[in-house]
C-alpha cells in the first residue's frame, strides 16, 4: 500500500506524532487471523494508533511512513511495545492457543540499542507468553537488515518468537534468498487477493500456497475483503486469512468481551 502522505503535509503529521508520543496517547488495536475455512480464530495482529487531537484523525498508512522518515518510529514502537506487555496476559488469559503479531520497523532494529531492548522487554515478560508471539518484518525489509540483526532473529526465534515476513510479494526478493532469510511464516500482499480473479495473480497465488505447503511454511493471506475472494482461497486449500471479511482492528475490550469464539 502506497502511503498518503503530500510533502506538505509531513509537518502536520509529525507534529501530531510528537505530541502522541510525548503524552504516551497512543492505543493499540486487534485484527483477527482465522483458520480457513473453519474460520476458527488462530492469532491478532497489532495494531498502532494514535489518539486523535486538534488535528483530527490521521491514519496509520499517513503516520508510519512520516514516523519512518523523521526517526520518530523507534520512540513510538517502543511505546507499541510497552502496551503490549499489558496487553497480552489478557488476551493469552482469554484465548490461551493465540499468537499475537507485532511489527518491526527496520530503522527501530538498526538502532544501536534495539537486540538489548528487546532483549529486556522479553525478560520483564511471564516466560508462557513469549512462546505466543510473531515479530512481522515487512518483506522490503529483509533485504536490508544487517547481519547482525539477521543474527539476532535467529537468536529470537531460539526462544520461541515467529519472524513473519510481512506483505510477501510487494518487494523485490529474489526465490533464490528466501531459504537464506530467518522466517517462519509469509503474510501474501494483499494487492495479490484484491486482484485475485485475474487469472494470471489466481495462479501466482497458487503456487505460493503450493511453496509453502512444500516447506511446511505456514501463509497467511492478508487483506481478504469479500466472499468470492473466499471462495477462490478456499479453492486453492489456503489455511489462513485476516481481513475486513472476518474482522476488522478492534480495541482489545472487544475482544475480551467476546463469548464462545471458536479457536484452533
Amino acid at each position: 500500500m502506497q502511503p498518503d502522505v503530500s510533502a506538505s503535509h509531513i509537518p502536520h503529521i509529525q507534529q501530531a506524532l510528537q505530541f502522541a508520543i510525548e503524552q504516551q496517547q497512543i492505543n493499540l488495536v486487534y485484527q483477527g487471523q482465522n483458520a480457513f475455512p473453519s474460520q476458527k480464530l488462530v492469532g491478532f495482529e497489532a495494531l498502532c494508533r494514535i489518539t486523535a487531537g486538534p488535528w483530527g484523525e490521521i491514519s496509520p498508512e499517513q503516520f508510519i511512513p512520516v514516523a519512518e522518515q523523521t526517526g520518530l518510529i523507534a520512540p513510538l514502537e517502543r511505546l507499541v511495545f510497552s502496551q503490549l506487555a499489558r496487553d497480552l496476559p489478557l488476551l493469552i488469559g482469554r484465548y490461551p492457543s493465540i499468537r499475537v503479531g507485532v511489527n518491526l520497523s527496520i530503522r527501530h532494529m538498526a538502532e544501536p540499542d534495539f537486540l538489548s531492548f528487546i532483549d529486556r522487554w522479553l525478560k520483564e515478560l511471564p516466560k508462557p507468553l513469549i512462546e505466543h508471539l510473531d515479530f512481522e518484518i515487512t518483506e522490503t525489509y529483509f533485504q536490508r537488515i544487517s547481519q547482525t540483526v539477521i543474527d539476532g532473529l535467529h537468536a529470537l526465534r531460539a526462544r520461541g518468537i515467529r519472524i513473519v515476513m510481512d506483505d510477501f510479494g510487494s518487494g523485490q526478493s529474489s526465490l533464490a534468498r528466501l531459504h537464506k532469510l530467518p522466517f517462519d511464516v509469509l503474510k501474501l500482499d494483499r494487492q495479490f487477493i484484491q486482484q485475485i480473479d485475474h487469472p494470471m495473480v489466481y495462479a501466482i497465488v497458487k503456487a505460493v500456497v503450493a511453496l509453502t505447503r512444500e516447506f511446511g511454511i505456514e501463509l497467511i493471506a492478508e487483506g481478504v475483503e469479500t466472499a468470492e475472494q473466499c471462495k477462490a482461497l478456499e479453492a486453492l486449500n489456503c489455511q489462513f486469512v485476516q481481513g475486513f471479511f472476518f474482522s476488522r482492528p478492534q480495541a482489545l475490550t472487544h475482544w475480551l468481551s467476546l463469548q464462545n469464539v471458536p479457536t484452533l
